[in-house]
């Protein structure tokens, strides 16, 4: 049986994948009391990342807040295999965005928003996160967007 935030993705065109594997020497995801963290995500679909280069050269805005999009499913994707569902998520409260991009790209946040817009419609209330967004000159495989994610949990049934 689905759960709901799987539907609303679902709705939205977005299947959950098979949670990528670290790309070194880490975890994935840990939890930590009622805290639950995820390792950096990409763009990856199908096993490939969907987009690659940097914003304000070989990416527009329209093309970031899709991998920041794929990156936040990839996340989410970490959280389900981690915790069998959603339905011990609280709350997202941190997203952290890295853009890869040139030195005079300036559009951050509307990147970033592809990653929080969807995060909202699938979580609804409990989906009002903190967030911080950084430019950068590169990420691992050349991608464009890495997302990290910390929820709240509800605490385990006994």
């Amino acid at each position: 049986m689905l759960d709901d935030v799987t539907k609303r993705l679902e709705a939205l065109g977005f299947a959950l994948p098979a949670p990528p594997r670290p790309l070194g020497a880490y975890r994935a995801v840990v939890e930590a009391g009622p805290m639950l963290h995820v390792s950096m995500q990409g763009p990856l679909k199908d096993g490939r990342f969907a987009y690659t280069g940097l914003l304000g050269r070989d990416l527009n805005v329209d093309e970031g807040r899709k991998a920041a999009e794929l990156s936040v499913v990839n996340a989410l994707a970490q959280v389900h295999a981690h915790l069998g569902g959603f339905d011990r998520i609280k709350q997202i409260v941190r997203l952290e965005g890295h853009i890869a991009c040139t030195d005079d790209f300036f559009s951050h946040p509307p990147v970033l928003d592809g990653a929080s817009e969807l995060l909202a419609a699938v979580f609804g209330e409990r989906a009002g996160h903190v967030r911080s967004v950084v430019g950068v000159r590169n990420l691992p495989g050349n991608v464009p967007v890495a997302v990290t994610l910390t929820a709240e949990l509800v605490p385990a049934r006994a």
